[in-house]
């Protein structure tokens, strides 16, 4: 490219000096008198070539193309000093010149900019450099530092500068001075030395010398110090993790042996010949498999010279796990270990785990459904898988007697003529009794083919899960009970009593059904409270509602609604069937009722309300029958007036 830009401006320069000769008026001038005017065109015309011959070594085709067309403005300059020339001439002079100026500040311009992306380079190398850099003169002073020399050395970079290099070197090192003062040109020393830090502490370092030149003249010194003391260390500590390496190779106590390519055994530790049951010699440049072909396959041998592998085997009925290590040259570390205990360890994990989710999940049914029958047939098959088992039962006590609540195969009432008062094996049957508050509710019976003290271990786990969940469960019976029931009659309280009025109208809604509510207020009762006390008073209204309770069906749903009043509620009982129900129940109430030998009549007034007919709501259903109910204490009052 070079070539053809001097071709075009050799070309160029001849047919211009032509066309001025057939184009231009030859003009007759006494060079001597006007010396003053041509010989700035020449000197013009001349720096111009300069300057063409200069930039035409920078590489830069832009200040190359703005120096040619200043050689051409000034050639024809210097023309048009012996020609007279048209008007245009002149405008392609100014051409040339305009463009030439242009291309040459554009290229300058560029020239500065790749300049200062140079020295940003640079000063980001000089300063981000993990590696220190020093400059020195050519007398061996420190003219400037980076920030790692002075990290290294404990110096600020002020009190760096002006040293001399013997300053920072460790003493009897005159060799660094004679290095540097023997430079070759373009010279590179490289060499170990250590230099000193602010704190007398010595610094070993990998260092590369290299001149800086102007001219054939040495401006300055440059020192790339690399710090290799924590190399040195690695490297050290390398070669003793290599010894320890083999050490722990031989003396390791699993089986541990490195096999060439073609399967042959080239070392094998002494805890690998004592599994093995041969001598060292024995194995070694013999081929593996030849001798223990079980061990692993020869498939997963190949490919464990591209990745890790690991591989379970057995040699002479031990399982051995195999881990293969690729190593250089070809070359494969297999370590082996006995791993038999362990996978018996891991089968009895895994049973123990089947066993705590059982547990789990028994207790999830059981807290979730309560403790029934159902939940129970749904795990003794699982209880016998975990127990290793076909047979299991629970009996629970009822009336005193233990009573089959679900079996599998089979039932086992010869084996409770005797309830046990601890867990015990008898007949090949494990019996757990499970206690509460001191007495025996139930015995689970399981079927064990042998027994050990883990399995006596899972039984006592199981029984006090058991029991933990009874004593809950009961625990939380007896608080809804108390939560619920009015604390002297036993019968719902006023809130459960009305939400459970609530959810049969709900009930009766759904399927279209009748119900009827019963409101009752005991006439002149305060009279027994005044005359006898509160505390005959309140055996006799329990009195009241144990008759009452006795006269009703297991559906119907009594509660205490206030001091002396009640409520009933009769589910798919229209107003006829309460009626007569009712008439009933006045019927016996004719009697006295006896409380702790004395006689007392207990009479009552009530009212009825019907659902759907006087009210949909628990609200509506209350208000009518409470006001049928003064009706009817009214209508007896005034009946009773009348007599």
């Amino acid at each position: 490219m070079k070539k053809l830009v001097w071709q075009v401006l050799l070309v160029g320069t001849v047919l211009l000096i032509i066309y001025s000769f057939l184009i231009g008026t030859p003009l007759e001038i006494h060079l001597a008198t006007r010396w003053e005017i041509a010989l700035p065109r020449v000197l013009f015309l001349l720096g111009s070539f300069l300057l063409n011959t200069l930039f035409s070594l920078t590489g830069s085709y832009v200040v190359l193309f703005g120096s040619v067309s200043l050689f051409l403005g000034a050639l024809m300059n210097l023309l048009e000093f012996f020609f007279a020339f048209p008007s245009f001439f002149y405008t392609v002079k100014l051409i040339f010149y305009v463009a030439g100026s242009l291309l040459l500040l554009i290229g300058i311009f560029r020239v500065f900019l790749k300049l200062k992306r140079f020295t940003l380079m640079f000063r980001g190398l000089f300063e981000e450099n993990n590696d220190m850099v020093i400059y020195y003169d050519p007398s061996g002073k420190i003219v400037d530092v980076n920030p790692a020399a002075e990290k290294f050395l404990g110096y600020t970079r002020i009190e760096l500068l002006g040293k001399t290099i013997e300053e920072i070197s460790k003493p009897g090192e005159e060799r660094v001075l004679f290095q540097i003062l023997n430079f070759s040109q373009n010279g590179i020393k490289t060499l170990e030395r250590e230099l000193l830090s602010k704190d007398g502490r010595t610094v070993l370092c990998e260092c590369k010398l290299a001149p800086v030149y102007e001219g054939k003249k040495i401006a300055m010194i440059q020192e790339i110090a690399r710090p290799i003391d924590d190399i040195r260390k690695i490297e050290d500590q390398i070669r003793r993790e290599r010894k320890r390496l083999l050490t722990y190779f031989n003396n390791i106590p699993v089986l541990s042996v490195i096999l060439r390519e073609d399967g042959t055994v080239e070392d094998v530790n002494e805890a690998g010949c004592k599994l093995l049951g041969v001598n060292r010699e024995q194995l070694l440049n013999k081929n593996w498999f030849d001798m223990f072909h079980e061990s692993f396959p020869h498939e997963t041998f190949e490919r464990s010279f591209k990745e890790k592998m690991v591989h379970e085997g057995t040699i002479d009925g031990r399982i051995i796990r195999w881990v293969f290590i690729p190593l250089e040259e070809n070359r494969v570390m297999v370590t082996g270990l006995d791993i038999t205990e362990l996978k018996e360890n891991l089968t009895s994990l895994e049973e123990d785990k089947k066993f705590y989710q059982l547990l789990l999940d028994l207790s999830k049914s059981l807290l979730s459904l309560g403790w029934n029958d159902f939940v129970f047939k749904q795990y003794l098959l699982s209880l016998g898988e975990v127990f290793g088992s076909k047979s299991v039962a629970l009996y629970e006590k009822k009336n005193g007697d233990f009573v089959l609540t679900a079996s599998l195969n089979g039932s086992f009432e010869e084996i409770l003529s005797r309830i046990p008062e601890d867990i015990d094996c008898e007949n090949r049957m494990l019996r757990i009794p499970l206690e509460y508050e001191t007495d025996t509710f139930a015995v689970l019976l399981i079927g064990c083919g042998k027994t050990d003290e883990r399995l006596f271990e899972m039984a006592r786990l199981l029984k006090n899960h058991l029991e933990l969940i009874y004593w809950k469960l009961k625990g939380e019976e007896r608080i809804l009970w108390l939560a619920e029931r009015d604390s002297l009659t036993g019968v719902y309280n006023r809130e459960a009593f009305e939400s459970r009025l609530a959810y049969l109208i709900n009930l009766s809604k759904r399927y279209s059904r009748k119900l009827s509510f019963v409101f009752i207020d005991l006439d002149d009762f305060k009279r027994i409270n005044d005359s006898k006390g509160h505390l005959v008073g309140d055996r006799v209204l329990k009195e009241f509602v144990n008759r009452l309770t006795s006269l009703l069906r297991k559906s119907d749903v009594v509660g205490r609604l206030g001091g002396d009043e009640f409520g009933i509620i009769l589910p798919e009982t229209d107003r006829t069937g309460a009626e007569i129900l009712m008439k009933r129940i006045e019927e016996h109430f004719r009697e006295s009722v006896p409380v702790d030998g004395e006689l007392f009549s207990v009479n009552f007034s009530y009212g009825i309300s019907v659902f759907p007919e006087d009210g949909e709501s628990v609200e509506e259903l209350l208000k009518v029958a409470d006001e049928r109910m003064y009706m009817n204490k009214f209508s007896k009052k005034r009946g009773r007036e009348n007599v």
